[in-house]
């Protein structure tokens, strides 16, 4: 595997008792005892060495503010690298499963004018893909074992293809990933070289002179929770790979993210920085450093944009383009037939339009335009115009919705057809009125000019990015699935059961998250969009009931909130926020059975508290683990760390935070069916900067726990499954799938041919014969079980 890691920061933390906190009585009254204690994590280590991690630097949690990480030296990312590359795999080989008739993220796009019907687009965990037939169907064109996280793409006037790894776009309740630099390649995708900027963590923009393939420009945005060395505009000028920082950051949470080059005079380059980051909690998606730039001389020196006449009606700070706290992401465009016009778009910190202006004279004066962004209140997701080359009024602007404009940006309506959130537009010069999309629905062709309703979605674009999957304990091959922005999907119909299973449909809509199928009867499945907004459904003689879950108790929910089914009655259902809910009828009427308030997750720490739209979405319970020997002993893992078990249902409950265990995100809780003593739990520091493998064990219920994250490479372990028979332990991670054979901590990696995306979720079939895989970007994947 070939994906090094990126800059990893010190993590803040949340310390919690040191010892197990045991709460007594029904009544839930009292609060547990916080006190200051670190924790440790694994830590990098090469094959051969001792097995289990050392300890990862602790940070007071409670003062930890919003700062970089300490930056991961480069013989650190060759240690993480050569770790992954040396676990020899197991037998077989992966196969894709599908769905490919979704579509997924896509991040840019590029035109290849040069032969007809020819393009390329970036996936946001897929990598490059390349149509032949006008973007109706796509293969792959970038190595499988390279990093997939891809986030800007661009050809060159030669054809000289240019990607950068790492999505620029910050993630709201999700997730987005990081790579490793740029690439090129000159043979249309076929191979590609390493070209430098390897500490870039995450490419906003690549901008290729138009009269000069040897001069590119790349805007490098940085990690978000963590430290990135490479951050700014950079400027490549000899075809060699010493890059040039020509547009410096004024601080260390400030990247590049946008370009643009006038194409009659490429010596006139416009750039955006833009200042953000986030933690586990909070998102802060604007601030000082974020700013429009111009330069005249080829990128040798910049001047800062910022004379604005008048305010938009969206900025109601009133301080336009001009250094200031509210000012959030910047999207910057050139009419090509009329380089003098050029348009802006800007978010503030917390997501809503901040305003939108036009240039008549270059960029030396900007005018308020319309309102061009919808109501969607995330601009940090797009930030990106574009200008019909043929007619500098006719302009589109990212949002939920693609906007369009005819009069120069005067008014706005909205272009209906494509799915939903809009990342990149490009026109093919070949074919007049032909113009390409890419949004979180994957790509779409207008053969007339964008007008509303001529969108045709691609057929064939394998590049889903499942959150969550569910597989039927009686058929193999029914399987469901939660997908970023594209809802809940399933094999089967109602009326019938699955056939090709690259061919999916929704149940569900919103960002998909957990899916469920009753291992009793798998007429009965259950779907969750964001937030907890989850739905039962029922087949019945051809037709589906749907059932929306009844009132539950918490007053935040996470993102991805858990729904578990009690493994020995599947009528029972635990839904977790930050108090944990019961039902016995499938979801209709719930019962709390934890202490209420903040007793298990803890209240939420000032640096986590979000002030824009997602406030309310941190400190909850993030899994739940059912025994099924004891239907009364239940454990719970939150995002703030912290790790609980009852035995009474709910009357009594211990905590283990302390106990040697990291306080990280509790990512999975896998209680062994056998044995409710049997417990293995995954951590993942991901959103605080600090990628160290933690999968930990206890066999006395908790009693004592020990780190058997061994020689798994370090990245972040998503989730756990557990093959109680042959004694298997499978962990889906960041950099793939693993399995450990009876506890000796002697990991190796689960086949062959998997792609190098996250891996979010795992699952065993309930014949034992086969694993299923959901990534974050390559679609879902099987292969035969057991590894040995």
């Amino acid at each position: 595997m070939r994906r090094a890691l990126p800059a990893i920061g010190t993590a803040g933390v949340l310390a919690l008792a040191v010892s197990a906190l045991t709460f007594q009585g029904p009544a839930f009254s009292g609060q547990a005892a916080l006190s200051a204690g670190s924790q440790t994590s694994a830590s990098l280590q090469l094959p051969g060495e001792e097995e289990d991690g050392g300890p990862a630097e602790p940070a007071d949690y409670l003062t930890q503010k919003f700062t970089s990480g300490k930056k991961v030296t480069d013989a650190q990312i060759k240690q993480a690298v050569q770790q992954a590359k040396a676990l020899k795999p197991g037998s077989g080989a992966w196969d894709l499963v599908g769905p490919s008739n979704i579509g997924g993220r896509v991040t840019d796009l590029a035109v290849d004018p040069a032969h007809s019907d020819t393009l390329y687009v970036a996936a946001s965990g897929g990598g490059v893909w390349k149509s032949t037939d006008a973007g109706s169907t796509f293969e792959t064109a970038w190595p499988d074992d390279y990093t997939q996280t891809v986030g800007a793409l661009a050809m060159g006037p030669d054809g000289t293809l240019w990607a950068g790894t790492g999505e620029a776009n910050p993630s709201g309740g999700g997730l987005t990933y990081f790579g490793d630099g740029v690439y090129r390649s000159t043979d249309g995708g076929k191979h590609w070289q390493q070209w430098g900027l390897t500490g870039s963590a995450a490419v906003g923009r690549i901008a290729v002179d138009p009269t000069n393939p040897q001069t590119v420009f790349v805007a490098a945005a940085g990690n978000l929770s963590g430290s990135a060395s490479e951050r700014g505009i950079y400027r490549l000028t000899n075809h060699g790979k010493d890059w040039q920082l020509v547009l410096p950051t004024p601080n260390a949470t400030t990247g590049g993210v946008d370009l643009a080059i006038d194409p009659t005079n490429p010596k006139r380059i416009f750039a955006s920085l833009w200042d953000h980051q986030r933690n586990s909690g909070a998102r802060l998606y604007g601030g000082v450093g974020s700013g429009l730039y111009r330069s005249d001389d080829g990128g040798d020196t910049w001047k800062r944009l910022e004379n604005v006449t008048g305010t938009h009606v969206s900025d109601t700070s009133g301080t336009g383009l001009t250094s200031d706290a509210s000012l959030g992401r910047i999207g910057v465009a050139i009419a090509p037939n009329d380089p003098n016009r050029v348009y802006v778009i800007s978010g503030n910190t917390y997501g809503p339009d901040k305003g939108f202006y036009v240039s008549n004279d270059g960029g030396d004066s900007f005018v308020p335009g319309g309102r061009a962004g919808g109501s969607s209140g995330f601009e940090w997701w797009f930030g990106r115009l574009w200008v019909d080359p043929k007619d500098e009024n006719h302009l589109f602007n990212a949002d939920v919705n693609l906007r369009e404009s005819k009069d120069g940006g005067a008014t706005w309506a909205t272009s209906s057809g494509p799915h939903s959130d809009q990342h990149i537009v490009q026109w093919d010069p070949n074919v007049p009125n032909r113009v390409y999309l890419g949004d979180d629905g994957g790509v779409y062709r207008s053969d007339a000019n964008g007008a509303t309703r001529s969108w045709i979605h691609a057929t064939y674009e394998p590049f889903n990015q499942s959150y969550h999957l569910a597989v039927a304990m009686d058929d193999p091959s029914r399987l469901a699935s939660g997908l970023q922005d594209n809802g809940s999907n399933r094999t089967w119909t109602a009326a019938a059961g699955p056939s090709d299973l690259t061919q999916w449909n929704s149940y569900g809509g919103g960002d998909g998250h957990f899916v469920v199928i009753d291992p009793s009867d798998h007429n009965i499945y259950y779907e969750c969009s964001q937030v907890g907004n989850c739905t039962r459904h029922e087949d019945t003689n051809g037709t589906t009931r749907n059932i929306r879950f009844g009132t539950r108790h918490s007053a935040r929910i996470t993102t991805d909130a858990p729904v578990v089914l009690d493994p020995s009655d599947p009528s029972i259902v635990y839904f977790g926020g930050n108090v944990l809910d019961r039902s016995t009828d499938r979801g209709t009427t719930w019962t709390q059975i934890s202490p209420p308030g903040d007793y298990l997750t803890g209240p939420v720490p000032p640096e986590q508290d979000d002030q824009g739209s997602y406030g309310g979405l941190y400190s909850t319970i993030t899994t739940v683990g059912v025994a099924k020997t004891d239907g009364n002993t239940i454990y719970v893992g939150t995002d703030t760390g912290r790790l609980w078990k009852t035995t009474d249902l709910g009357a009594n409950w211990t905590e283990f935070t302390g106990k040697g265990l990291p306080v990280r995100w509790v990512n999975s809780i896998v209680v062994d069916p056998a044995n409710a003593d049997h417990v293995f739990v995954a951590y993942s520091g991901y959103r605080e900067g600090d990628y160290a493998a933690n999968v930990w064990e206890t066999t006395n219920g908790g009693a004592s726990w020990k780190n058997i994250s061994g020689k798994l490479p370090n990245a972040p372990v998503e989730m756990l499954a557990y093959d109680q028979p042959n004694d298997q332990l499978y962990a889906a991670t960041d950099f793939g799938v693993f399995y450990d054979k009876n506890g000796k901590k002697n990991w190796k990696r689960v086949g062959d041919g998997l792609p190098n995306t996250p891996v979010l979720d795992i699952k065993i079939t309930g014949d034992g014969k086969t694993l299923y895989a959901a990534t974050f970007g390559r679609s879902v994947w099987k292969i035969a079980l057991p590894q040995q």
